[in-house]
């Protein structure tokens, strides 16, 4: 059976921050009853996708900010999850807190009805930079929440860091990354700030009020992260993500390796390994398609053996372990030797063996433009 994944996206937020670009809301709390009970329909419309090949081993619900649902809308989105598809297997259960709105108690109901893995976007520990980003926490809150959810008994957490922040130094990164290293988390994710279009920060690059930092500082910083967390055993498994032993985010693996996964609420995407589509990008529109019993998909593509093989390249070439060369052998038969040669000739950051296709050195610095090269 092919491992696949669910992801349910809350939309809510307190506040927008000025980098993402995710479908998120803010000043809508009042429509939670109503989002939450549309949801379970959108879920009841999908029982025809549990298909005997495959093996739902992950959930995932992202956002927006999911720690603003109450805790018994979480547990009734996991008994429909339940009813629907059957999650006996899925393994971990993912939930996204923003640290200084997520109550003890909160963290203790959510594990109690089967939340066990949490993730938790700290970002930085400047409360100048954070301030910034438009973040609303301190940086005391991502301690005591950290605090709270050991308490509450979660031992599969993930942080969130941000670098290549306008007026980060380096020196004050790498402070950033020794702290977050004192609370010993299982997992850590460290992005590197882009500016992303449709976003304020977009806005703020353009109309030049805030300067990006330079190239080498981003790289610097990249490659400090990636020495200093391994000097602390996080295994990097993935460009931006490491994790101590046994502790990778398998939802987002899932992702990466082109397992099949379904996904509810608005701007949700779902892959199916021949199509994708994808819902649409408004909590009205969304809300008004399932309260007149249609489906709120905003879209779908088909994929062909092309579109399949570039995200092949895409996504395999951003995980440790790479690609594995069965996979490209398909589309390139008897040439595949001359495609390889072509590509390892060119960049010397290429590892190929036996198996595997993979990043080594500082290859992952280049990934897209390698990526580029390979596409088809």
């Amino acid at each position: 059976m092919k491992n696949s994944a669910i992801y349910i996206h809350v939309p809510f937020c307190k506040v927008k921050c000025i980098y993402c670009d995710f479908y998120s809301i803010t000043n809508r709390e009042n429509q939670i009853p109503l989002f939450t009970k549309l949801l379970l329909k959108e879920i009841r419309y999908y029982k025809d996708y549990k298909k005997n090949n495959w093996n739902f081993n992950t959930i995932f619900f992202g956002g927006g900010t999911p720690s603003i649902l109450p805790a018994k809308d979480i547990e009734k989105i996991l008994k429909e999850l339940d009813n629907t598809f059957n999650i006996s297997n899925v393994k971990e259960i993912t939930l996204e807190a923003n640290p200084g709105e997520a109550s003890f108690k909160f963290l203790k109901d959510i594990k109690n009805i089967g939340v066990n893995r949490l993730s938790m976007g700290f970002q930085s520990f400047d409360d100048k930079l954070l301030k910034k980003l438009g973040r609303i926490h301190k940086p005391k809150d991502c301690f005591n929440t950290f605090d709270n959810a050991r308490k509450a008994g979660f031992d599969n957490i993930n942080t969130d860091m941000i670098f290549n922040i306008p007026k980060l130094s380096t020196k004050r990164w790498i402070e950033d990354l020794n702290k977050l290293i004192s609370l010993e988390p299982e997992h850590i994710s460290a992005y590197s700030l882009t500016v992303e279009p449709s976003t304020q920060l977009f806005n703020l690059v353009k109309n030049k009020k805030i300067l990006m930092p330079k190239e080498e500082i981003d790289i610097e910083q990249f490659l400090i992260t990636k020495q200093i967390l391994f000097d602390n055993d996080y295994f990097q498994y993935e460009i931006s993500n490491y994790s101590k032993k046994n502790k990778e985010c398998n939802h987002n693996i899932n992702y990466w390796k082109l397992n099949p996964y379904l996904s509810f609420g608005p701007s949700a995407h779902s892959y199916d390994t021949k199509k994708r589509w994808w819902n649409v990008k408004s909590l009205e529109k969304y809300l008004s398609l399932l309260d007149s019993c249609s489906l709120p998909v905003g879209g779908y593509e088909k994929l062909n053996d092309k579109d399949n093989y570039n995200e092949t390249i895409l996504n395999g070439l951003r995980l440790n372990e790479g690609i594995k060369i069965s996979k490209l052998k398909k589309i390139h038969g008897k040439n595949f030797n001359n495609y390889i040669n072509a590509i390892t000739s060119k960049w010397d950051c290429i590892d190929v063996t036996r198996e595997y296709i993979k990043l080594k050195k500082n290859g992952m610095l280049f990934v897209d433009d390698i990526s580029s090269d390979m596409f088809i």
